[in-house]
């Protein structure tokens, strides 16, 4: 490893170049001192490394699973605080096992010597990576001590891709020891570029365990069940971002048009912007001149709403439940390369659900959700309209539809049941 040396100690300088921007930086404000130190850090027994929340869920799911007879220490880092505060939340719940006493704390900086002392300092049997956190100085440090080290839910984008095969002298020498890939084609990638010793297999993403795989209903004894009228059809835009509001405007005017006996319920993303969508409903409808239809704020709403009606949330925590009541939602983030939000949860509401075509963040899902038609995957907003006003006129065999949405999560689970067995015969005993 001379050739691999000599490139970690070039790393190593660099890393000591850019440590001072970045303890300036506005961005590590409140962590940089805890990155830069192995200080706080203790022995432990499996260290496990989740970039942000998305990673975490993963970690809570094996977690969940691992009814230990005797006490594990484990370490859990992240590099963000929505990945600490994700950890940290199911560690102070209920679920969370007696057995485990866990620290949860930021990844220090890549730099070599900064990931040498931490690893002295813990010294983990196992080190486990969640999906695509692949740190050189991390694996080569990790390497160096004689530490298995495991990827779990592996998954490789095309891009990133791309450039682990430009760069993959470096990673040949200090690949992990095993890989666990969500697909064929993740596992193909992996294998071009870490050493053959390497064993890569394919398992169930484990973000399917996350979701319901029995038919138990939501209890529907909220408050939408005070002004949501069962008897009018009732269609949502949901997770509407910034950048696509345009887009928003264009589908409400179609549902509008073509279908006006219905409710339509708008939920923002960024609740922020509820004040600015409230500007273009008033001139949306002044320009459409469609009197048949008026637009109130959730907040305001306290008994039944008519037909014809335009319900703008500018509350928290109600859009699952709204997915109860709808014929069809369209799930945003997706008309522009945003990498799309959670479809899958009007999915398991029995809910005719409608994409647009940029769903980098749900590549996870195979395309057999939309061949099935549990999802339709619309190229464009004028797509995304007239599927959502087919489907208000068809109506929507909510029972059969739920039915296949669970049929299809349980088929897709499993992943987190592999991950811990191979966690537990690669532990030291």
């Amino acid at each position: 490893m001379k050739s691999q040396k000599a490139i970690f100690n070039l790393y190593n300088l660099a890393w000591k170049i850019i440590l001072p921007f970045l303890k300036r930086s506005k961005t590590f404000k409140g962590s940089y001192d805890l990155r830069i130190s192995a200080d706080n850090f203790k022995k432990t027994n499996i260290w496990i490394h989740g970039a942000s929340g998305g990673e975490a869920y993963v970690a809570v799911e094996i977690l969940r699973r691992m009814n230990l007879k005797s006490p594990l220490k484990i370490l859990y880092t992240a590099t963000t605080a929505q990945g600490l505060g994700t950890m940290e939340s199911f560690y102070k719940s209920p679920d969370f096992s007696l057995n485990i006493d866990m620290e949860i704390t930021w990844l220090p900086f890549d730099k070599p010597v900064i990931i040498e002392k931490v690893i002295l300092k813990t010294r983990p049997e196992l080190m486990i990576l969640l999906e695509t956190e692949i740190w050189p100085g991390l694996l080569y440090m990790l390497k160096k001590h004689g530490i298995k080290t495991i990827i779990i839910n592996a998954r490789l984008s095309s891009k990133s891709y791309a450039w682990y095969r430009k760069t993959k002298f470096l990673w040949e020498e200090i690949s992990p020891d095993i890989v666990l890939a969500t697909s064929d084609k993740d596992a193909q990638r992996y294998k071009n570029i870490f050493d053959r010793k390497t064993r890569i297999s394919v398992m169930p993403n484990i973000k399917f365990d996350a979701m319901p795989s029995s038919q138990s209903r939501q209890n529907n004894k909220t408050s939408l069940a005070s002004f949501l009228p069962r008897d009018i059809p009732f269609s949502i835009l949901a997770s509407i971002r910034e950048e696509e509001e345009e887009h928003l405007e264009y589908i409400l005017k179609y549902l509008m048009d073509n279908f006006p006996d219905q409710i339509i319920g708008i939920f923002p993303k960024h609740i922020q912007r509820a004040g600015h969508l409230s500007e273009m409903l008033d001139r949306l409808l002044a320009r459409s001149g469609n009197i048949r239809f008026k637009w109130k704020l959730r907040s305001e709403i306290s008994s039944f709403v008519n037909k014809g009606t335009i319900i703008l949330w500018d509350t928290f925590g109600e859009l699952k439940h709204a997915y109860e009541y709808a014929v069809t939602a369209f799930v945003g983030g997706s008309l522009e390369p945003l990498g799309g939000q959670n479809f899958l949860e009007p999915v398991v509401c029995g809910t005719a659900a409608v994409t647009g075509p940029h769903l980098n963040s749900f590549k996870w899902v195979d395309n057999e959700i939309f061949k099935s038609k549990l999802v339709f995957k619309a190229e464009n907003r004028q797509q995304a309209a007239r599927y959502m006003v087919e489907k208000l006129r068809s109506g929507t065999d909510k029972t059969m539809r739920r039915k296949a949405a669970y049929e299809y999560i349980r088929k897709n689970q499993g992943g987190a049941a592999m991950a811990v067995k191979l966690i537990n015969d690669n532990l030291v005993n």
